[in-house]
């Protein structure tokens, strides 16, 4: 595992690589499996990651799920000892269908641990984003922003694809 950094964080903001179903990989008829894409881990493996050594004393987690992901990111939530608040909802205007469901949104959970945030200094975090989706498994930039105004530093992206300024980052891809 690549070490995290030796520091606390008030906000961390995660987009786990969840092993998803291989009925969901056909399903997406991709040219290749999700595991050419990037390596995958199961809830058992997230959950031994060491969260609790980044968090401050008052951390806000703000953590990407899907539909088939989202009872293990509950789950993983409440384990690393995050209290559940709300979710936001990222409609990202396409997707795939399913057992005759069009899936084109995607889940941002927020948890807390101490005292839920209240340091906001711009408007309010919306609970429905809208942003168009571009690479696989690119979140919304939007996101960045509305936490960059509405929650307190330090903060730290966990898996993040490339560094972001004003932000730690800790995966494989940076």
């Amino acid at each position: 595992m690549i070490p995290f950094p030796d520091k606390r964080y008030q906000v961390i903001y995660a987009d786990p690589p969840w092993n998803l179903t291989p009925m969901s990989k056909v399903a997406w008829k991709l040219d290749s499996p999700l595991i050419d894409k990037y390596p995958t881990m199961n809830l058992d493996e997230l959950k031994k990651l060491p969260i609790e050594i980044l968090c401050d004393n008052d951390c806000s987690l703000f953590l990407w799920c899907t539909h088939s992901t989202l009872p293990n990111a509950i789950e993983l939530m409440q384990y690393w000892g995050f209290k559940y608040h709300c979710t936001i909802t990222w409609d990202k205007g396409s997707g795939f269908s399913l057992w005759g469901f069009h899936r084109r949104t995607e889940f941002l959970l927020y948890g807390y641990l101490g005292h839920i945030n209240t340091n906001q200094k711009g408007s309010y975090i919306p609970t429905l984003v809208t942003e168009a989706k571009t690479e696989h498994s690119s979140k919304p930039l939007i996101m960045y922003k509305y936490l960059e105004s509405n929650t307190p530093t330090p903060r730290i992206e966990l898996f993040a694809r490339q560094k972001r300024e004003g932000w730690d980052a800790w995966g494989n891809e940076v």
